[in-house]
């Protein structure tokens, strides 16, 4: 019984959770940023590389490599702020190399610089997905939700439901509500996905690091 009322209550309090709304802001912002990013980065390598010919690749290239850098540090910051994710920092190592070259060779070596290159590319299909999820799902719990009100024009059917009166219409709407509390508990599963793919690819690794420091110490 007390498991019973304990799975309602953690059913119905989703919708009254701060976070809950914030992984959706979070989810609702991976389509448009995930579109730009995809457009910036094929862009800009493409261009960069096919102008390695004449040497004006070079500096397009780095600049790209610098961008890209500095977007996933902002992705970084934003799993933080939205989904409240723990992230290590992109490089556990302290750079106090002040050769620009050196810098560029560092961050060339570590990993993160790769694995975020290709988080970058991977929140394109992530926001095509998050923003088809939340469109369904949306939409179909308002629909549900104002079957008293479209009652009101006209008979309204819901498959194997019909809105012909006006106490099956308040049931559709009570379905509405449990489909819309089952909604938001699929986003926040479908935040916390994000979020462990942000841990994973935007954070490093704190043996990787260590392995580094060791082969420093002993070339």
């Amino acid at each position: 019984m007390v498991e019973e009322k304990n799975a309602l209550v953690d059913l119905v309090a989703v919708a009254f959770r701060k976070q809950t709304y914030k992984n959706i802001l979070y989810l609702l912002f991976t389509f448009p940023l995930g579109t730009a990013y995809f457009v910036f980065l094929v862009s800009g390598l493409s261009l960069g590389f096919g102008l390695m010919a004449v040497w004006v690749g070079i500096p397009i290239l780095i600049l790209i490599f610098i961008a890209w850098w500095e977007i996933a540090s902002f992705e970084r910051q934003l799993a933080i702020w939205l989904l409240g994710v723990d992230i290590a920092p992109m490089s556990r190592v302290q750079d106090t190399n002040p050769d620009l070259l050196g810098k560029g060779l560092k961050r060339l070596q570590n990993p993160v610089t790769w694995k975020s290159l290709l988080y970058l590319f991977l929140k394109f299909p992530m926001g095509i997905l998050s923003l088809i999820i939340i469109a369904v799902l949306i939409s179909v719990t308002m629909v549900l939700l104002l079957a008293p009100v479209l009652y009101c024009f006209h008979t309204v059917s819901f498959g194997l439901f019909q809105a012909s009166s006006l106490s099956r219409s308040l049931v559709i709407a009570f379905l509405g509500v449990l489909v819309g509390l089952f909604s938001l508990h699929l986003m926040n599963l479908l935040a916390k996905l994000a979020g462990n793919l942000a841990v994973l690819m935007l954070g490093s690794s704190k043996t990787m690091d260590d392995g580094v420091s060791e082969k420093k110490a002993h070339p």
